[in-house]
C-alpha cells in the first residue's frame, strides 16, 4: 500500500514497487482515503509518506499496527520531528530521496518480520 500525496513521488512509488514484482494498493493522497482502502483490503505491508497536504498519517498508521500490518516511511521528517506521535517515531524511515535498491531492502526486512 502506498500512502502519498504528492503524484510524481506517487507514481514513482508505484512503478519501482510494480517493477520487483509486488501488487500495489493506492496510491492514497490522504488520510481518509487510505482508510477506506484499508477497510476495503488488507495490504501486506505499506509505504507511508508523514505529512499529506498538511495532516499527518498517524491514523493510518495506527490502523496498520491494529491490523499487525508492517509499514515503513518514506518522509523528510527526522526522527525528532516524529517524537510526538509514537506509532512513527520508531518506524523505519528511508528518506524523502530514497534510492529504490534501499527503498526495496528496508521493505523486504520489514516483510520478512512479519
Amino acid at each position: 500500500m502506498v500512502v502519498e500525496d504528492e503524484y510524481l513521488i506517487a507514481l514513482e512509488l508505484h512503478d519501482v514497487l510494480k517493477a520487483a514484482g509486488y501488487q500495489v494498493l493506492g496510491p492514497a493522497r490522504d488520510v481518509d482515503a487510505a482508510l477506506v482502502m484499508l477497510n476495503a483490503e488488507r495490504p501486506d505491508a505499506a509505504i507511508l509518506d508523514v505529512n499529506l497536504a498538511g495532516q499527518w498519517v498517524t491514523p493510518v498508521a495506527e490502523a496498520l499496527r491494529a491490523a499487525s500490518v508492517p509499514f515503513i516511511l518514506a518522509s523528510g521528517y527526522i526522527a525528532a520531528d516524529l517524537q510526538a506521535a509514537p506509532v512513527l517515531r520508531d518506524a523505519v524511515n528511508v528518506g524523502k530521496s530514497w534510492r529504490p535498491e534501499f527503498l526495496l531492502k528496508v521493505l523486504g526486512r520489514e516483510l520478512a518480520r512479519t
